[in-house]
């Protein structure tokens, strides 16, 4: 009799377990929170406390680091209808397809609808991220700031100034060279992004950056990229630098073979190798009469997506909005920003940051002029020429301006 009683206990309890399976709601969700960023953990926890206070819900996480084939990847899914239900993707003009593919949610009415989760966003950072129609579609967690990462050790070991000026930087290339260490790491073949936008920045001045590339061809976008082809021709880069991509370069950095990187404020805790190198961040230097020395590349270009077809969904509408809620909330923010030493979007101060993040956001409390990186002005087609252009140019093979003509020429195709 008892052996009958438990087997038929057993045999509910499998049966409420796969009806609760049957009726569980999946999720599924794209973060840039993978691989070495320094917020993936935070992310992860995230996700796991969700996961712990609705069982009933499936959670696919399909985060990953955000590289060409992943763009390509999530604008075909808006493209084929086969989007995740929570999207974190860029806010700027390569939001383009994803907006206008119709499948994302406006947020303006579930922000107005939930005061208290609004209130927790900077009204200037929600103003930054909303789309040109006037609608919000994105909710920001963190913004960035970029800069030269230069490795401390180095620079006191060789006695070195950290560059400001451009004599500063080209005495700081002649000297790294003569001691076989690389001046400055640099994937200039396949992602030269960081170096693109500094170089023009530096040398003409934010509102030559900030120009675009439709009325015409700004003299300063001619010498920005002709002062990176100064810098290839001094010797500042590795040799393989036309065959290199990120990540080739941030490992030069890491192992301590490199004394200067730009990238940005993601790039910090993976550049300093766990602390094996000493380093800070600091304004590009001014390399042109236009150029001013604390000018910056920053802002808060990326944010969480809503899909439509989720929200409108009467069995997903209430977790997904409890979901997005969970991972852009004033708590969440500060514990992300805590991690990756970003601009929080929302009005809280990360505690513990170490010294070269703490630098960074005195750097970004210092600039003169803010400017939003040169891809989230013009279309991306335009922006993967000019990225693609940058290895003919710095070895001679073809000129700036043939290759800003192109860039041009694809930005009034595709605007």
């Amino acid at each position: 009799m008892k052996k009958s009683m438990i087997f038929v206990l057993a045999m509910l309890l499998v049966l409420s377990v796969g009806a609760v399976n049957a009726g569980a709601v999946e999720l599924r969700v794209y973060s840039m929170f993978s691989g070495a960023d320094p917020a993936s953990g935070v992310y992860e926890e995230l996700i796991e406390e969700f996961k712990a206070e609705h069982p009933e819900v499936k959670i696919i996480d399909e985060s990953a680091t955000l590289d060409e084939s992943v763009k390509v990847r999530i604008e075909n899914d808006f493209a084929s209808g086969n989007e995740p239900d929570i999207t974190m993707y860029f806010t700027d003009s390569q939001a383009k397809p994803i907006v206008e593919s119709g499948r994302v949610t406006p947020l303006n009415d579930i922000l107005a609808n939930n005061p208290d989760w609004k209130a927790g966003f900077l009204p200037s950072v929600l103003e930054q991220v909303r789309y040109s129609d006037g609608n919000i579609y994105a909710l920001p967690i963190t913004g960035f700031y970029e800069g030269l990462i230069v490795n401390l050790d180095l620079f006191e070991k060789y006695d070195v100034k950290i560059p400001e000026t451009r004599e500063d930087l080209f005495n700081a290339v002649e000297t790294f060279r003569t001691n076989d260490i690389v001046p400055m790491a640099a994937g200039l073949g396949m992602t030269p992004h960081y170096n693109i936008e500094h170089s023009i920045l530096k040398v003409g001045g934010a509102a030559a950056h900030d120009a675009g590339i439709a009325d015409g061809i700004n003299p300063m976008w001619i010498e920005g990229l002709n002062h990176m082809k100064e810098l290839y021709d001094a010797d500042a880069f590795q040799k393989d630098t036309l065959t290199q991509d990120w990540s080739g370069a941030r490992q030069l950095f890491k192992q301590g073979k490199a004394a200067m990187l730009v990238e940005g404020s993601w790039a910090i805790a993976d550049a300093q190798n766990e602390g094996a190198n000493r380093v800070t961040i600091v304004p590009y230097p001014k390399v042109g009469e236009n150029g001013n020395q604390t000018d910056l590349i920053a802002g808060f270009t990326s944010g969480m997506y809503l899909s439509k077809e989720a929200y409108n969904n009467e069995k997903k509408q209430d977790v997904v909005v409890e979901l997005l809620k969970h991972l852009t909330n004033k708590e969440a923010i500060k514990k992300i920003a805590e991690a990756n030493g970003g601009l929080p979007a929302a009005d809280v101060t990360p505690a513990g940051l170490s010294k070269p993040y703490q630098d960074g956001l005195e750097m970004f409390k210092n600039a003169d002029h803010v400017s939003l990186p040169i891809d989230a002005q013009i279309q991306r087609p335009a922006w993967q020429t000019l990225v693609d252009g940058v290895a003919y140019i710095v070895s001679g093979r073809r000129s700036a301006e043939n290759i800003l003509e192109e860039v041009r020429k694809i930005e009034l195709q595709t605007k």
